[in-house]
């Protein structure tokens, strides 16, 4: 069964989120994370928010009665 584009945009927001949520975790863990690897994953969680912006807008685009 092929996807709607608003369960893919949803699929996609939550696929975004998890890994926003992983990188989160690593940050705060007790890992001995180098300043390079700390600088990194900000940067991702950085681009994974402008991209959350993108798809919850793209997402807010649709018509109501999409499915």
């Amino acid at each position: 069964m092929k996807m709607t584009e608003k369960e893919k945009l949803i699929c996609d927001i939550t696929t975004v989120r998890e890994s926003i949520n992983r990188d989160w975790a690593d940050l705060s863990s007790l890992l001995s994370l180098s300043h390079d690897d700390r600088t990194a994953i900000r940067a991702h969680i950085e681009q994974c928010v402008q991209d959350l912006k993108e798809l919850t807008e793209r997402l807010d685009r649709l018509p109501p009665d999409s499915n």
